[in-house]
Parts: structure tokens; sequence; C-alpha cells
């Protein structure tokens, strides 16, 4: 039986090595390794950490002035180098 701590080190793991679709692809095939609970632990695992994501998201936005340097910024570009 695969543990909770063995499921979040392998998601750290492949996080680390992998991005984007390549993260997903070998967080599926990882998880056609896991039995039927060990699948379900690494579903719960997924969306804690994208509940997680979105609150540091939510966070960021919050923080005052963030939204005001990104507004600012996306109205008044640096100038272009050559």
């Amino acid at each position: 039986m695969t543990t909770r701590d063995e499921i979040v080190s392998r998601v750290d793991e492949l996080a680390g090595q992998h991005s984007g679709r390549a993260f997903a692809d070998a967080i599926r095939s990882y998880s056609g390794t896991l039995d039927p609970e060990a699948e379900e632990e690494l579903k719960q695992v997924l969306l804690e950490r994208v509940a997680d994501f979105d609150q540091a998201i939510m966070d960021r936005v919050d923080a005052r002035g963030w939204l005001r340097r990104q507004w600012d910024r996306a109205a008044d570009p640096p100038p272009r180098r050559r």
C-alpha cells in the first residue's frame, strides 16, 4: 500500500521534473501504477494543490497595490530596446 507521504513525495518529484502537459501525462502514468485507494489519495493531493495555487493567486491579487501595478504596466509598457 502506498502512503500519503509517498504520494506527496512522488508528486513533488514529478512537478520538479515536468511542467504543463508533460506533468499531467506523468501524473496519469503514475496513477496507473496505484491501487484504487492510493489513486483516490492522489486525487485528493492534486485537488489540495490546486486549491493552494488558487489561494496563492487570490492572495496576490488582494495584496495592496498588486493589481494597480499590473494595470499600470499593461497601460504603459516600457520602451522597446534596440
